[in-house]
């Protein structure tokens, strides 16, 4: 996930981002339930907030909060300065994704872009 969101030019540092998530996951796991994990991290080398979703073929164990394995994955990184948006960004992530029928379609999603317009039609 580091290297999909590295892989927007709104990230400057792809160690940082990197090294800064596995800190994030030392405090207390983002697998939030219904097998969704939101890893997120605040960086001085991101230049705006920047996503980017992934789903696995095979479910992983995340030590999410509800012992379930994950499917989908969530990776979120902003500026230290973004706190407002950060937060708004997670919270709007997990609104979207506590949606059992969102998550069943993403999860059944073949391409990228059927994914991305999911997310769209989510975001109107």
């Amino acid at each position: 996930m580091v290297d999909l969101l590295a892989a927007s030019p709104l990230v400057e540092d792809p160690e940082e981002l990197h090294r800064a998530v596995l800190e994030r996951e030392k405090i207390l796991s983002t697998g939030i339930g219904l097998g969704i994990a939101v890893p997120h991290a605040k960086v001085p080398s991101a230049d705006d907030i920047v996503a980017g979703i992934g789903k696995t073929q095979v479910p992983i164990d995340y030590g999410s909060i509800d012992d379930e394995p994950v499917r989908i994955v969530v990776m979120i990184a902003a500026a230290p300065y973004q706190q407002d948006d950060y937060i708004r960004a997670l919270a709007s992530v997990t609104l979207f994704l506590k949606n059992n029928e969102v998550r069943a379609s993403i999860i059944a999603a073949e391409t990228r872009e059927e994914i991305a317009e999911l997310i769209a039609r989510g975001s109107r």
